[in-house]
C-alpha cells in the first residue's frame, strides 16, 4: 500500500482481545492511528489503558484479534514468526524497562548484538556503536558488564542497541520506570537528540508525566481506546 510508505506505523481498526477466566478482556478496542517517521510521541494511560498493548502490536510482538498493522509500509498482521522475526531485526529496536542486558556480555557486545545478528562486519559494527557511546556519554565503558553499570548507564547501552542498525522505529515501554530523576532527565536527553540529530523515530509506552511533557506527539489511552491525540511544538 503506497499510503503507508512515509510512515513508521499505521493501524487500521486493531483490536487485541484475552481470554481471562472465560471472560474477554479488550485490551485494545478499533484503534486507528499513523506513526510518521522522526516523530517522538508518548502513549499515555494508567496501567490497564492499553498502551503497553499496543505498542507490542505495533512491534510484531503480538497479533491483533482484528485490524490491520504496518511497519515502515509492511504490512504484518499476517505475517509468518520468520518473517516476523526479521523485521524485528532490520526495522524495529526495542527499549525495555527492565534493560534485558545480556549479564555476560560487555556494554559494547551487548550494543552491537542485533549487526551480529544482522551480519554486519566487526569493524563497522565496533565504529557504529563507539560513534553511540560517544554521544550518549558512555565512552570509556565499552568494557563493562550490565553489573558493573548504573541503571541510567544500562538503560543508555539499551537505547544505543536499539538504534544502532537504524530500524524504522524505536519502541519504549516504561524505559524510565527504574531510573531516579537524574537518570530519567538524562536519558530523555539523550533520546531527543538522537530523533532530532538522527531522525530516530521514538514511541513510548509510559505514565511518567516527564516523558509526556517532552514527548511531541501525546496520545491518550482509556479502556484500551484512544481518548486524545494532541501534537505539541
Amino acid at each position: 500500500m503506497t499510503e503507508t510508505d512515509g510512515a513508521a506505523v499505521r493501524t487500521e481498526g486493531v483490536w487485541k482481545i484475552f481470554e481471562q477466566e472465560a471472560e474477554e478482556v479488550q485490551a485494545v478496542r478499533d484503534v486507528s492511528l499513523v506513526i510518521e517517521r522522526g516523530e517522538f510521541t508518548a502513549l499515555a494511560g494508567p496501567s490497564g489503558s492499553g498502551k503497553t498493548t499496543l505498542l507490542n502490536l505495533t512491534g510484531g510482538l503480538t497479533r491483533p484479534s482484528r485490524g490491520r498493522v504496518w511497519v515502515a509500509g509492511q504490512e504484518i498482521s499476517e505475517m509468518s514468526n520468520k518473517d516476523l522475526a526479521r523485521l524485528r531485526l532490520t526495522e524495529v529496536g526495542f527499549v525495555f524497562q527492565a534493560y534485558n542486558l545480556l549479564p555476560v556480555l560487555t556494554a559494547m557486545e551487548n550494543a552491537e548484538f542485533p549487526m551480529l545478528l544482522q551480519g554486519v562486519a566487526a569493524d563497522e559494527r565496533v565504529r557504529r556503536v563507539r560513534e553511540l557511546f560517544e554521544r550518549t556519554g558512555m565512552t570509556g565503558l565499552e568494557d563493562r558488564r550490565p553489573g558493573k553499570l548504573s541503571g541510567g548507564q544500562q538503560q543508555r547501552v539499551a537505547v544505543v542497541r536499539a538504534v544502532v542498525s537504524k530500524p524504522a522505529l524505536v519502541l519504549a515501554d516504561e524505559p524510565t520506570a527504574n531510573l531516579d530523576s537524574q537518570a530519567s532527565e538524562a536519558l530523555l536527553d539523550v533520546m531527543h537528540e538522537l530523533n532530532e540529530e538522527l531522525g530516530v523515530t521514538f514511541v513510548f509506552a509510559t505514565h511518567d508525566t516527564r516523558v509526556m511533557d517532552r514527548s511531541r506527539r501525546l496520545i491518550r489511552m482509556v479502556d484500551g481506546a484512544i481518548d486524545s491525540d494532541e501534537t505539541r511544538s
